[in-house]
């Protein structure tokens, strides 16, 4: 069942001695998402910057299936595999929501579980 959903990618702080390498790997993954979004596949990556500079991350929005579909592929991964030898600690998790619709299913199903166990 496609669901509303994004993948959170986040980076932490490359390898020393491998910054500008990191930061290629970076422009590539903003890159690889942006044309998936200009085939509609999702939504453009929003990219985001922690204040401090110790992070950052990009969430992509669209239907879990083609998400997932896009993170399994081949070419996702191998840019993941780029992206592990240059950064310390990058991060990809697909997050469901979104969407009222979605956060009301969540919500259902996680109150059916407490009330099925007997904690609500």
């Amino acid at each position: 069942m496609a669901r509303d959903a994004a993948l959170i990618t986040k980076f932490t702080q490359p390898f020393p001695g491998r910054e500008a390498k990191a930061l290629q790997v970076f422009e590539d993954f903003i890159t690889f998402w942006s044309k998936k979004a200009a085939d509609g596949y999702c939504t453009a990556p929003e990219t985001f910057f922690c204040s401090d500079g110790s992070d950052a991350m990009s969430i992509v929005r669209g239907k879990s299936d083609a998400l997932r579909d896009i993170y399994e592929s081949e070419d996702h991964e191998q840019l993941f595999n780029k992206a592990q030898l240059t950064v310390d600690g990058v991060r990809v998790q697909l997050w469901y929501g979104g969407s009222e619709e979605e956060t009301e299913r969540l919500m259902r199903t996680f109150a059916v579980a407490g009330h099925e166990l007997g904690y609500m």
